[in-house]
């Protein structure tokens, strides 16, 4: 009897431990994705795709934000070069529904919306995908905290991360099995993901890193933490993209007309 009382107690001692690292996990991943954003912003975008025998591709975009009732919606306009030029892409959160995600291509001269099951694919030809692009919604996965007090760098940063295993509840809306994140302790920016591959979970498919950030004054006098580089990896083909951001302008305001169909398509906010 005294055994079995014992055994009880061990498993009730180790289910209340692993609850209380989930919520520990849960409350850190949703301070991290509710991050304070400025009510609008807007700034220029460097990319480089490297190819692993070392050639480059340079882009640059203008992204454009605005934050209405707390919900996000961005624009990235493509300026250079020609093969990308005038491709925009609009992101829009929805309150209890999916976020809407639509692209004009001026090649077809035409705007189509991207559905759930295409926005694993790459962004307009980048390592990042449409999701990446984004900030996933923290009840989209399951948290679980694995180490704390972890140590990683990135480009030009130290870190000292939470490391949380985050499993996707909707493993057909994205393109690998599990994320682990190594989250800051003081900005609680994601200093690093692991993306593990679907078909071999021990594997790691790609990897992002937060390579700097800063902490930025907005027209108005608030400050927000801003990722300034980041990079991704694709660990499988070799290929990377490196992104910096540029002459970043936050709560200036922003007309509403970029943040429409209209804008998509003739890239006149008007």
């Amino acid at each position: 009897m005294k055994i079995t009382k014992r055994i009880a107690t061990a498993f009730a001692v180790i289910a209340l431990g692993t609850s209380v690292f989930a919520d520990e996990a849960y409350d850190i991943v949703k301070k991290s994705s509710t991050l304070e954003a400025p009510d609008t912003s807007q700034a220029i975008m460097l990319l480089q795709n490297i190819e692993k025998n070392g050639a480059v591709e340079n882009r640059q975009m203008n992204q454009y934000g605005r934050k209405v009732n707390g919900l996000k919606s961005t624009v990235f306009d493509f300026r250079s070069p020609a093969s990308v030029k005038d491709t925009r892409v609009l992101q829009a959160e929805k309150n209890g529904h999916e976020d809407d995600r639509w692209i004009y291509m001026p090649n077809l001269r035409q705007v189509r919306r991207i559905p759930m099951g295409e926005r694993y694919k790459q962004f307009v030809g980048c390592e990042f995908t449409y999701n990446d692009m984004a900030i996933r919604h923290v009840d989209d996965d399951k948290h679980e905290l694995l180490e704390s007090n972890v140590k990683v760098t990135a480009g030009s940063k130290n870190y000292t991360c939470w490391k949380i295993k985050s499993v996707p509840l909707k493993k057909s809306e994205v393109e690998y099995s599990y994320r682990v994140q190594y989250i800051d302790t003081e900005t609680y920016l994601p200093a690093k993901i692991e993306y593990y591959d679907k078909k071999d979970q021990n594997k790691i498919m790609k990897t992002y890193t937060t390579e700097d950030w800063k902490y930025l004054t907005s027209k108005t006098g608030k400050k927000y933490t801003m990722r300034m580089k980041a990079r991704i990896v694709n660990n499988i083909t070799g290929r990377q993209t490196f992104l910096e951001i540029k002459d970043p302008v936050m709560d200036a305001g922003v007309s509403d007309a970029y943040f429409t169909q209209q804008y998509l398509s003739t890239g006149k906010a008007k």
